[in-house]
């Protein structure tokens, strides 16, 4: 057992302030709904930190179990809001889950974070005004502006990116977390099946710890909305791009739905920070409001496109058609794999992860 004491530095860096007043009551985790025999929340990974239990830290998986009700921050006798320990101890796995190194650098610096997300920003913005085709300034002609090709190049490059950072990531967050011999291959198949689909789109483990159906209504309304825009630009960016589906299609009305419930779930979010509302919104990591920053400004800017093409304004369609995409980019190339927004990956995987440890440690015991 290796013990490194700069491991408590670090995580004061990434929000836990308070984390030294700890001296291992209890109260939290008496309180913690999500406590159960065998799994002490939050007070094992507070004594994990404390200690500068680095290893043991980086295996566990209960972080991700925690959406911060705030309730142990509440109770605690001392001040040293483990709530906030949880959060920073998920931005700490993030970065060791990431093999590039750019979740690193996006949680210890808000200046490195704003000039990367910037730089993503410019590049798409000057991309599409030295790519972009003819102008068309009689009528809206989003496909003569900026030809289909270019558009699913580049669609299906950050796609497979993503995805690629994405299943890396998630296999050194398995290999880093897995305890025990191999399983059976059904074994794998069956807990994905039970675990993964239901806790990604119901969200019920937050509604269990937190015990606000607002909040847990809100919380899924922004993840579904996020998911029906991203199946619609990976399988139908082309025909969206092109314009050629009525008000009324199927698909345009998926994406006034998705809009509404981005722009609900977004400003609800940030009402919340700014107002600090509640002990969970208490404090708010930079990357935290770039996250909720970009995805509103992104829903906006793709609101409003939709509105000048609705009223036949073809150079404010053209200008706001290339700010929404440069907006898109840092909120995909580096919300999604490298910050907050990966918690929507890692949440049902941890569940999932853990159950396939569970199976481990039944086939390690000796049989009666």
């Amino acid at each position: 057992m290796r013990v490194d004491h700069r491991l408590a530095d670090e995580l004061r860096e990434l929000g836990a302030r308070n984390i030294s007043q700890c001296y291992s009551c209890g109260v939290c985790t008496a309180i913690c709904p999500l406590s159960e025999e065998g799994r002490e929340i939050p007070r094992r990974m507070v004594r994990y930190a404390v200690l500068g239990l680095r290893d043991r830290l980086e295996r566990s998986l209960e972080p991700w179990l925690c959406y911060y009700c705030g309730e142990c921050t509440k109770s605690c006798p001392r001040g040293a809001d483990p709530g906030a320990l949880m959060m920073a101890v998920r931005r700490y796995l993030i970065t060791r889950y990431d093999f590039t190194g750019i979740s690193r650098v996006l949680y210890r610096s808000p200046l490195a974070e704003a000039l990367l997300a910037a730089a993503l920003f410019l590049a798409v913005v000057l991309g599409v005004y030295f790519l972009h085709g003819p102008v068309n300034l009689e009528r809206v002609d989003m496909e003569s502006f900026l030809p289909a090709g270019v558009v699913d190049a580049a669609d299906i490059a950050v796609a497979a990116t993503l995805a690629s950072l994405l299943l890396a990531n998630a296999y050194r967050m398995y290999r880093l977390t897995r305890r025990g011999p191999r399983l059976p291959l059904t074994a794998y198949i069956t807990e994905l099946v039970k675990t993964v689909p239901p806790h990604f789109f119901t969200q019920l483990r937050m509604l269990k710890c937190r015990g606000s159906v607002r909040d847990w209504v809100m919380h899924a309304l922004t993840a579904y909305g996020y998911g029906i825009v991203f199946v619609l630009v990976v399988l139908f960016l082309r025909a969206i791009h092109a314009g050629v589906y009525p008000a009324a299609h199927p698909l345009r009305l998926a994406g006034y739905v998705a809009s509404a419930l981005l722009l609900a779930g977004a400003g609800y979010a940030i009402y919340g920070r700014a107002r600090r509302s509640s002990v969970a919104r208490q404090y708010s990591h930079p990357t935290d409001w770039l996250f909720l920053i970009l995805l509103l400004l992104t829903t906006l800017t793709g609101v409003a496109l939709h509105v000048f093409k609705y009223l036949n304004m073809p150079l404010e369609a053209y200008v706001c058609y290339a700010v929404h995409l440069g907006l898109a980019a840092p909120l995909l190339i580096l919300e999604v794999p490298f910050a907050k927004w990966s918690h929507i990956a890692y949440r049902p995987l941890a569940i999932y992860f853990a159950r396939l440890n569970e199976l481990r440690a039944r086939r390690l015991q000796p049989s009666p």
